[in-house]
């Protein structure tokens, strides 16, 4: 645990004398929505690390919190034990290690993106309150005690992003809190400076959320058409395993890390693609992002919740053929779509 502060020896203590340290779960898109907690308590004083591999390579575009690669496994809980609160996702490298969840419930606080299994909640971090001093403690409770769901409003139409702002807000009592993650880019990289480039991301980890790769190609070759460089977006492993999908006829840039991806996509014009942490990174990088979404009637909170964005979803609702959903979904209808975009990204623009 962390050494007394001079504050802390003299009685007083405040939030620039905790150490906080958050852990996302792996997903990239996970990782983005859990910087609006990360940002929002760094700008209430306490001093935040963040760690994530995919956060971590980004190290440098952040200004208000640390932010560092996951360390090596057998680390992991010494790692943390440098920090006076954990705060967790459930999916996060912290419930990796078979430790039973009555134990990391009393050492973390876990607050999940998705469901939270009520044994990690019940008794958030209390012996880690318990090594503090009764300053630090008290000072720090109410952030244990706020462990739970991130979703803390009941309406899936509120996109995940609104969700860990209201979180902050409701829950954490941090009552100026915004979706802002103190983003430094690098002066080098110029915003949109390439803004006919349109970014593919054809892919995702949960196959049934996937638009055809023949229709992406489809959609490339229009927007080539229409004057636009269509370029695809593939993890190393989606290179591996479906390059030769996607043909030999569009740019596919390697991108050795995060920030390689991050600084592409900042100075691209748009981004189109599947329910994916890409469209997360992009919209949290102010990048205009169109969604290809696979459910005619729910809310989709885990849209792209940042700056301008558009979802186009299938014209019909496919019902018993829900698993053949991009059936309903043309290539027509998400250029329409891109269309509606581009035409609301002018109008911001004048």
């Amino acid at each position: 645990m962390a050494e007394a502060t001079h504050h802390e020896v003299a009685g007083v203590v405040t939030s620039s004398d905790c150490r906080l340290a958050l852990i996302p779960s792996m997903g990239l898109g996970d990782g983005c929505i859990y910087l609006v907690l990360a940002a929002n308590l760094a700008r209430a004083g306490y001093k935040v690390t963040v760690f994530s591999n995919h956060v971590g390579a980004l190290s440098n575009w952040f200004e208000l919190f640390d932010a560092q690669p996951l360390p090596p496994p057998e680390r992991t809980f010494n790692a943390l034990d440098e920090f006076d609160l954990v705060i967790s996702d459930l999916g996060s490298m912290v419930t990796r290690h078979g430790e039973a969840a009555d134990m990391l419930a009393r050492r973390y606080a876990f607050v999940g993106t998705l469901k939270v299994d009520p044994r990690f909640i019940e008794f958030p971090a209390v012996d880690a309150l318990a090594r503090l001093s009764p300053c630090k403690a008290s000072l720090l409770a109410p952030l244990a005690a706020a462990a739970g769901p991130l979703r803390c409003l009941d309406d899936d139409r509120v996109s995940m992003v609104d969700q860990a702002v209201a979180f902050c807000r409701m829950r954490m009592g941090l009552v100026d809190a915004h979706d802002g993650v103190g983003l430094q880019i690098p002066l080098e990289l110029k915003y949109r400076h390439y803004p006919r480039r349109v970014m593919l991301h054809p892919l995702s980890y949960n196959e049934k959320k996937n638009w055809p790769a023949h229709k992406y190609v489809a959609l490339a070759r229009q927007l080539r058409t229409d004057g636009y460089d269509p370029q695809f977006v593939l993890s190393p492993k989606e290179r591996r395993d479906h390059l030769e999908a996607f043909g030999t006829e569009f740019e596919i840039p390697a991108f050795a890390d995060a920030q390689a991806l991050a600084a592409y996509l900042y100075e691209s014009g748009y981004v189109i693609g599947n329910d994916s942490g890409v469209g997360h990174l992009a919209s949290m990088l102010g990048i205009p992002v169109l969604t290809i979404y696979r459910k005619r009637r729910d809310g989709f909170c885990w849209r792209p919740g940042w700056g301008q964005g558009q979802v186009v979803r299938p014209a019909v609702s496919p019902g018993i053929l829900r698993n053949q959903w991009w059936r309903f979904l043309s290539v027509g209808r998400v250029v329409r779509s891109f269309n509606v975009l581009r035409e609301q990204v002018k109008r911001a623009r004048t």
